[in-house]
């Protein structure tokens, strides 16, 4: 004989729809965002790309070690300070960082560092979100921090990581009011002679 079901009490529903099996944002990180492998695990990968963060003047405001989540509040991009002006353009930033499991006992880091080019309020503020352009003064710390960690902590016979792009200072373009060498291996054409009775 079957036993009788009962329904659900909804205080009981409530409680189960609310628990909290991560403590990570519903969304990954953008597209863009920087990344680095190390030879930590996750909960030490996580820890430390906080205190590496927060001494180069990222102020991580919250850390998961054992979920390998981080994030700061909006902050500008400048100074390092957090801000409650609008969150609108380049100037003001937001730093997430997603540490993933990659083989054993190893960590694939991925940060992003956010800005909001526009304002939709008929749109979520996630969607708003673009990862910083590579020259904006917090995306520039966030590679060197990347950068820094995967030399210090390389995965075996991983090869050390390159640095980023504009952090290169450019070569300078030649000046072009000077005047270009001349070709040494040019031969002069023979002049040619003039006809008789040429003036």
């Amino acid at each position: 004989m079957p036993l009788p079901r009962f329904p659900a009490s909804p205080l009981v529903a409530l409680l189960l729809a609310c628990q909290p099996y991560t403590t990570r944002p519903s969304f990954g990180p953008l597209p863009s965002a920087a990344e680095a492998v190390v030879d930590l695990d996750v909960a030490k990968a996580t820890t430390t790309l906080a205190e590496q963060l927060k001494s180069d003047s990222i102020p991580v405001s919250r850390v998961e070690p054992k979920d390998g989540y981080l994030e700061t509040p909006w902050f500008s991009a400048a100074t390092g300070q957090e801000t409650t002006e609008r969150v609108l353009g380049d100037s003001i930033v937001r730093v997430r960082g997603w540490v993933n499991a990659y083989g054993k006992e190893r960590g694939s880091i991925r940060v992003e560092t956010a800005v909001r080019p526009l304002a939709n309020p008929s749109l979520p503020p996630r969607e708003l979100d673009r990862q910083a352009p590579p020259e904006n003064p917090a995306a520039l710390r966030v590679a060197r921090v990347l950068g820094d960690m995967a030399r210090r902590y390389p995965v075996p016979g991983a090869e050390a990581p390159a640095a980023p792009t504009a952090l290169v200072a450019p070569t300078p373009a030649p000046d072009s009011t000077t005047p270009a060498p001349k070709d040494s291996t040019a031969v002069a054409k023979p002049a040619r002679p003039r006809p008789p009775g040429a003036k």
